[in-house]
């Protein structure tokens, strides 16, 4: 049963939601109109849901009963398989507005090198490859704090984009094999190390006052094992008990990857002339994702 009650909260933690304990075995959470139409199809609508693990508490409050051989843990399970199968995607070029992109990018050139002319000669629509990675970054102390994110990181430069991408823009599957792509050039633990690596740069910069604050719970309470233990003759069970209160409150932070996707995401690739005392043709990549774009 405890397998069931972790595939369960693990589903609705992906789909961030949390459950509600409302009564001693009785969950409680709100499903959107989406969610619910992929549980029981398209006339249902969003609403809330109660469930149980426990027959006799399902039969006595009428919440529903999620146990093997349930209908709802089929249907559970039935869309964490479509989920699965739905691991690759793309985003649209038409989600961008091109005529914006291209005068964006002149006047930032203009801005950036005032005394040239920009004359845009042609460009054309190619996509990137990316591994979208769904990542739990779990604060461990005395109380446990877990954070979700998700991440893509580009498959061709190795660079991580921090924004997040509505999931509701993506279209699932492939994109066709006749319209222009970037080639992989990392693979996909490069790519992992890579997210390792900007996650970690993060965490160094952010606010340190719940890990000092842990940091002193945690020494006043070794300190007083210390003191308890400095009169008995037993060693043996101190340095169990201080290792055990480490293990339990040191903080730390523990990074774990729930799910990945491959990803393809537009890009813009421009060919623009550049004229005054010389001139030359600037090719520029836009990533409209991050906004950010890079001359060749």
């Amino acid at each position: 049963m405890k397998q069931i009650q972790d595939l369960v909260f693990q589903f609705f933690k992906l789909c961030s939601l949390k459950p509600v304990e409302i009564r001693k075995g009785i969950f409680q959470v709100h499903i959107d109109e989406q969610l619910a139409k992929e549980l029981d199809g398209w006339r249902a609508k969003g609403r809330l849901f109660q469930f149980t693990f426990n027959k006799q508490l399902a039969e006595t409050y009428g919440a529903e009963l999620i146990s093997y051989g349930s209908y709802r843990l089929n249907a559970l399970i039935r869309l964490i398989k479509k989920q699965a199968i739905l691991a690759s995607g793309y985003l649209p070029h038409n989600t961008f507005y091109e005529p914006a992109i291209r005068s964006k990018i002149l006047n930032r050139l203009e801005i950036k090198q005032p005394g040239y002319r920009w004359y845009l000669i042609d460009y054309k629509y190619v996509y990137g490859p990316y591994l979208w990675f769904t990542v739990l970054l779990t604060y461990l102390a005395y109380e446990k704090r877990e954070e979700l994110r998700k991440i893509p990181v580009d498959l061709v430069n190795g660079k991580v984009v921090n924004y997040e991408i509505p999931a509701d823009l993506l279209k699932p599957g492939t994109i066709a094999d006749k319209q222009p792509q970037y080639r992989r050039k990392l693979s996909y633990k490069q790519a992992y190390t890579r997210l390792q690596e900007e996650l970690t740069e993060q965490l160094s910069f952010s606010d340190p006052a719940w890990a000092i604050i842990a940091a002193e719970q945690v020494e006043a309470e070794r300190t007083q094992l210390e003191d308890y233990f400095q009169s008995l003759p037993d060693s043996k069970q101190k340095n169990i008990r201080i290792a055990e209160l480490m293990k339990r409150a040191k903080p730390r932070v523990e990074i774990r990857p729930l799910r990945a996707a491959y990803l393809y995401l537009p890009k813009l690739e421009y060919r623009i002339m550049q004229v005054g005392n010389r001139g030359k043709i600037n090719r520029i990549i836009y990533d409209p994702v991050s906004n950010q774009y890079e001359v060749n």
